[in-house]
């Protein structure tokens, strides 16, 4: 056995061995009491002091980091102004708010504008090219630009920034 049983064994033998004087001191006295409610007694008693005796193991107290509340932590693109501009437009991009689909084209248009910059960048796509000269005409009315859903919106900025999202 090993040495860390070797002081929960006395401590149970000794507790068995007060509990059998008990009861044979309580049988000499004419008071009958049940042997197996005093074996109980004398092994919970026993184990009790081994535990008091051992003590618990403390675990190290937990340093928790201090909570950063600056918005970049959790996106690394964050820190850039004009894509945090870009995600709140487009959030605002919305049916009764603030900005329209016009609005948002007329965006995308000013990235593709950025990005037409690039000698290496390739053309733009047919359908974001149109898009993006329909918002530009000053007659809203007679040329309407319709709501840019999130299907569209992720395609069009895919197509202007190939290499900057990745698929998760």
């Amino acid at each position: 056995m090993t040495r860390s049983w070797r002081p929960l064994l006395i401590r149970l033998g000794l507790g068995a061995a007060l509990s059998l004087a008990a009861y044979f001191v309580c049988t000499l006295i004419g008071l009958y009491l049940p042997l197996a409610v005093l074996l109980a007694v004398g092994l919970t008693g026993g184990a009790a002091l081994w535990i008091i005796d051992q003590g618990a193991d403390r675990a190290d107290q937990l340093h928790t980091p201090a909570l950063d509340l600056d918005v970049d932590y959790a996106l690394p693109h964050a820190q850039d102004t004009r894509v945090r501009r870009l995600e709140d437009l487009a959030y605002g991009a919305q049916p009764r708010r603030r900005m329209t689909g016009r609005g948002l084209a007329r965006v995308l248009g000013e990235i593709a504008d950025e990005r037409a910059r690039d000698p290496e960048a390739p053309d733009l796509s047919p359908a974001l090219a149109r898009l993006i000269e329909t918002a530009r005409r000053p007659d809203a009315e007679q040329h309407p630009v319709g709501a840019i859903d999130r299907r569209a919106l992720h395609r069009c900025l895919t197509e202007l920034a190939p290499g900057e999202e990745r698929d998760r």
